[in-house]
């Protein structure tokens, strides 16, 4: 009896034991559960504050500093654009990732160097050699646009590989289009940028800053095709033979006034502009207005959605407010002559360079033919001896080398194929289902678009 007795208040203890390790397992379990929600609640109020307690800042100088607003942009200026005359700057000449407003600079150069009827065809590498995942309307390996379609695609829905097509078309090559635009921009008066891509998408030496970009909206701006297709709302580009798809491309600028996605911030005075995100360069954005006869770029960067449209509504509306004030108007007047000046001093002297430099080539090609035709006439017989001499002494040589060295280029060769071969296969193997993967989407896209706004 005392025996059962013990065994059954051992299976008594050991099963009350069990239940209070179980009680602890579900007390811990309740405890990370708790813990977590916790830290996700949290990490979701931070969040919202930071969105919401963005720090902004005044500016460096503006033309009217009493009504001058602050902005949360890193950078920021604000530029007339018939005349060059600054009336807010923040930071303009510190380094900065433009993103995708980079596509107005590319434009620029395309417009300067090719025709709206030139077909752009597109390379495997500007299709797949953009960054996956991002900005494109789908357009595949050996398809064709005009120029004009490709001006859509680039500054209304980003489209990255039309970017990338436009470089090559133009360029020859990304790197010689890249080499165009930096070009161009020291050409314009910057000197604080360096391109490497006609698209934006991210790289270290890709950058520019705040007052470069308003050099580059100036120019974008006095193109007036390139404006107005910027300001366009809606465009659809239809199929051709070597296009097989109708693509419906949307303005994604949420200050033009009829812009058709979602969040828009209308502002009644907005002729145009570009977008731009990358996670290094947050919001970037460049937008064109005009009021009362006066045309006006904006340029934001390093900014936060959506304090990027509200920022650039801000100084818009001090910047025509000084127009309106006497005072303040006669200061922009005064200034935009000094630059007038300014151009002009330095025209001449671009004359004067391009025309010293001009007298200084050709005597230097002159003098070039002289030496030329001195070597000649008076070029050494030994010298020409000497070196047949050293080439049958080394003969010998080269042969006894020249099968082993053939028989290793031989297998190497061989070997090189065989890898190739099969890293091809895979390639191709991979490329196609990626291209269905994007034309699924795209198409789905479209689709989706057109239901939406009851396009059929």
């Amino acid at each position: 009896m005392t025996e059962n007795k013990i065994g059954i208040d051992r299976i008594s203890t050991e099963t009350e034991m069990g239940r209070k390790k179980g009680k602890l397992r579900i007390a811990v379990i309740m405890t990370v559960v708790s813990l977590a929600v916790l830290c996700m609640s949290r990490r979701e109020m931070t969040g919202i504050h930071a969105a919401e307690e963005v720090v902004t800042t005044g500016p460096e100088w503006a033309i009217d500093m009493v009504k001058a607003p602050a902005v949360a942009a890193e950078s920021a200026i604000l530029m007339d654009v018939d005349t060059g005359v600054i009336l807010y700057e923040k930071d303009i000449h510190k380094k900065q990732y433009p993103a995708s407003v980079t596509k107005l600079l590319t434009c620029i150069v395309a417009a300067e160097n090719s025709e709206l009827t030139d077909i752009v065809t597109f390379s495997h590498e500007a299709v797949f050699g953009i960054e996956r995942g991002s900005s494109h309307i789908g357009i595949d390996e050996g398809e064709q646009l005009t120029m004009k379609d490709a001006y859509y695609g680039a500054l209304l829905e980003s489209a990255n590989e039309v970017s990338a097509g436009i470089a090559e078309h133009v360029g020859g090559s990304k790197e010689g289009f890249a080499a165009m635009m930096n070009e161009k921009v020291k050409e314009l008066g910057g000197n604080d940028s360096n391109f490497v891509n006609a698209n934006g998408l991210h790289d270290d030496n890709h950058y520019t800053s705040a007052y470069d970009m308003a050099l580059i909206g100036r120019a974008f701006a006095q193109n007036e095709m390139l404006l107005e297709i910027s300001g366009t709302e809606y465009y659809r580009i239809d199929p051709t033979p070597t296009q097989k798809d109708t693509i419906d491309l949307r303005n994604h600028h949420r200050m033009l006034p009829g812009c058709q996605l979602s969040g828009a911030r209308p502002y009644e005075y907005m002729i145009g502009g570009k977008t731009g995100y990358t996670v290094a360069a947050k919001s970037t954005l460049v937008t064109f207005a005009k009021k009362g006869g006066h045309r006006l770029v904006c340029v934001v960067l390093k900014d936060k959605s959506p304090y990027h449209y509200m920022d650039t509504i801000a100084l818009f509306d001090y910047g025509f407010a000084a127009y309106e004030d006497t005072a303040v108007n006669a200061q922009i007047e005064e200034k935009a002559m000094a630059l007038r000046a300014e151009e002009t001093a330095k025209t001449e002297a671009e004359n004067e360079e391009e025309q010293s430099a001009a007298g200084e080539t050709q005597a230097g090609e002159d003098s070039a033919d002289r030496a030329e035709d001195g070597t000649a006439i008076g070029g050494s017989e030994s010298g020409i001896e000497e070196a047949k001499t050293e080439e049958n002494s080394g003969s010998a040589e080269k042969k006894i080398s020249l099968t082993v060295i053939l028989t290793g280029i031989v297998s190497t060769v061989v070997l090189a194929t065989v890898a190739v071969c099969a890293f091809v296969f895979y390639k191709y193997y991979q490329e196609e289902q990626e291209r269905k993967r994007r034309r699924a989407e795209i198409m789905a896209r479209h689709r989706a678009r057109r239901e939406e706004v009851g396009i059929s």
